[in-house]
């Protein structure tokens, strides 16, 4: 800053003494060490100065006051005579933590007057200010840091209270199971806060190390076996100080869990097994297999796994695991026949779920478990051979005919079953009745191939055959009669009347046949000369096994008829003969104008009209008729009624003589 003239050779350094708590004063100057004016002994203006500090330091949470004052602030003006006061601000002066310092204004003495916490606040900075009489500054203010020294007030602190982890069983040596964390507020990077683990004890045995500066937890020994020793206790300890006598403690417990690994085989209860099962019978339980093993329960590695190595080859068996008792549950899925198979002899393998674990896996051999099977005779009921019989019939087969025969076989015996009687089933069409006794099968209507009731020419029909000892067993067959067709239907148009425009080219002509190949298409189309000139006129340009396309001569407008002799593939034809009735009209965009108009305005011709006017006349007409039939005279043109008509007629309320005069209706009519 400048000066006044008046103010030259005035010295204005700024003095700081520190006090380091062994008497040792320190005194900052300015940058070239001199009085603190410039070189030049003609300049007017103060060099400017800048203060290299060192921190004052106090022990934290220490009575520090003996110490007082820690340090000093002094300003060169006052050997000039300036009466200068001095004031502090900063951290625990106007900011917290406050009333922490204060200064003798007038001696420039820094005072400490409480105790102070490092985890807290672990560095004060204060600033130094020089102010004259009216408060202005004289010089500029000086920054006063403030160290504060850790003491070893803090132990260690544990992440958790419990630390849990596991080890898989059989793990190598200095395998790590888990990492043990734990922190200390000290000053970081200082023996106060260098924590190092060590474990104070472990239950059962000492199956695991510890790394004493990272907390790490490593398999000491390689014979750990949960099947021994399901879990661990231990008890560790962090320390500061690096672990040194006088450091502070803390201790928290650590579980570990042994993992199972398959390391043990499945036993089964024995070496082989027999059961028993009725024929006929399904999803039957037959007999259960113990299995033993020491992993874990409910676990992979001690569920058994059965497979079949041999006997069941037919699919008629299988094995399943119960979840709960380990047992192997032997069951047959598919019916056994005792004609056909007394017994059977099973080959199992039992492994676990899991794969065996690399400390037994070469060591495993397969070993099969026998399992024979007594399959028990029972008295079966009959049965249709095959299940389904195909009768071949023909369309021109009588009723009451014949047509095959369907009987049940007793499978004990291999013989045709006795006291059976046979019944209808399912036949939709109503074609067909049953011998209750011999079983033949009877037509009680005549076969149609062309019924909806035939799919791809065969009618299916079922015919049941029930026991009549007790108790009644029923056993259901099928029938496939496949139907015959014969040529028993023509091929007749089916679009016979048909509309064109007059300028049509073509007209399409397509027939049908109810009758199946070989009786019905392809056909044969040919246009019958009459009258004569026809075929000559109508041309058929292109055909396929069923259409033709006809070329038309000019067509005239009104109604035409073609002749058309169509043939099946077996030159059948119809009795009447085909014909192609066209109606030919005037069209606009393909449409008859005729039908156009008629679709606008409908209106009664003149004959239409004449009938209706004929019709009213006569009506008029009749009363006038019924006048002049002649009344009161004999009865003309009519039969007498002989004198015995009386016993013929019922007579109704009749009292008196009949009137006289009655009204007749005249025999004819002239006009």
């Amino acid at each position: 800053m400048s000066r006044g003239p008046a103010a030259v050779g005035r010295l204005l350094a700024l003095m700081i003494c520190l006090n380091y708590g062994n008497g040792l004063y320190v005194k900052v100057y300015n940058r070239n060490g001199r009085s603190g004016l410039l070189s030049h002994p003609n300049s007017l203006f103060r060099q400017k100065r800048e203060w290299t500090v060192p921190p004052a330091f106090i022990r934290e949470e220490e009575d520090n006051s003996y110490k007082n004052p820690i340090a000093r602030i002094h300003s060169d003006l006052e050997a000039a005579g300036v009466v200068v006061t001095y004031t502090i601000s900063g951290q625990g002066v106007t900011e917290p933590p406050y009333g922490l310092f204060v200064i003798n204004g007038r001696t420039g003495d820094l005072n400490i007057t409480g105790r102070v916490d490092r985890e807290k606040t672990p560095m004060l900075l204060l600033r130094g200010h020089a102010l004259d009489k009216t408060g202005a500054k004289v010089e500029e203010p000086i920054d006063l840091p403030i160290k504060i020294v850790d003491i070893n007030d803090n132990p260690p602190v544990f992440s958790h209270e419990v630390f849990v982890g596991s080890i898989e069983e059989l793990s190598e040596t200095g395998t790590i199971v888990m990492r043990i964390n734990a922190t200390d507020a000290d000053e970081p990077n200082n023996l106060n806060s260098k924590i190092a683990f060590r474990i104070i004890s472990q239950n059962p045995s000492a199956a695991f190390t510890m790394d004493k500066d990272t907390g790490v937890v490593q398999v000491a020994k390689i014979n750990l076996d949960r099947e021994t020793q399901s879990s661990y206790s231990l008890v560790v300890e962090a320390k500061d100080r690096g672990g040194e006598l006088g450091g502070n403690a803390a201790t928290c417990s650590v579980d570990i869990k042994i993992l199972d690994v398959n390391d043990n085989l499945p036993v089964v209860e024995s070496s082989a097994f027999e059961g028993s099962i009725e024929e006929n019978r399904a999803n039957v339980e037959i007999l259960r297999i113990k299995v033993f093993d020491k992993d874990e329960k409910f676990s992979d590695n001690w569920l058994a796994n059965f497979s079949f190595v041999s006997g069941n080859e037919g699919g008629f068996f299988r094995i399943i695991t119960d979840n709960q008792t380990n047992e192997g549950i032997l069951t047959v899925v598919k019916e056994l026949d005792y004609e056909k198979m007394q017994s059977l002899n099973l080959g199992i393998v039992v492994t676990n779920k899991a794969e065996f674990h690399k400390s037994i896996k070469h060591s495993y051999k397969a070993q099969t478990i026998p399992i024979r099977i007594n399959v028990i005779n029972v008295r079966e009921g009959p049965v249709f051979p095959g299940g389904t019989k195909i009768i071949e019939a023909s369309e021109k087969l009588q009723i009451r005919q014949v047509i095959g025969q369907y009987q049940a076989y007793d499978e004990d015996t291999g013989k045709t079953a006795q006291r059976i009687t046979y019944v209808k089933g399912r036949d939709p069409a109503n074609w067909i009745t049953i011998d209750s006794v011999t079983g033949e099968i009877r037509l009680a209507k005549n076969l149609d191939y062309e019924s909806v009731h035939v799919v791809n020419g065969t009618y299916t029909i079922t015919m049941l055959g029930v026991t009549t000892d007790f108790p009644k067993k029923t056993v259901t067959g099928t029938v496939v009669i496949q139907v015959k067709d014969e040529n028993d239907n023509c091929p007749v148009i089916v679009n016979p009347v048909q509309t064109v425009c007059s300028d049509a080219k073509s007209v399409d002509v397509t027939a049908d046949d109810l009758d199946g190949y070989p009786n019905s298409d392809p056909f044969s189309f040919t246009v019958i000369d009459e009258p004569e000139g026809t075929a000559k006129n109508w041309i058929i340009a292109s055909r396929n096994g069923t259409s033709i396309q006809l070329v038309p001569p000019d067509l005239k407008l009104g109604r035409t008829e073609v002749p058309i002799l169509v043939k099946d593939y077996q030159g059948l034809s119809c009795a009447q003969p085909q014909s192609l009735q066209l109606t030919v009209c005037n069209c606009a965009d393909g449409v008859c104008r005729e039908k156009i108009t008629g679709a606008k305005s409908v209106g009664l011709g003149p004959g239409a009209v004449a009938l209706i006017v004929l019709a009213f006349l006569l009506l008029l007409l009749l009363p006038l008729l019924l006048l002049l039939c002649p009344c009161g005279s004999g009865a003309k043109g009519f039969a007498a009624i002989p004198d015995y008509s009386e016993a013929m007629l019922r007579q109704w309320n009749s009292e008196g003589a009949a009137p006289e005069e009655k009204a007749c209706i005249p025999n004819s009519i002239s006009l």
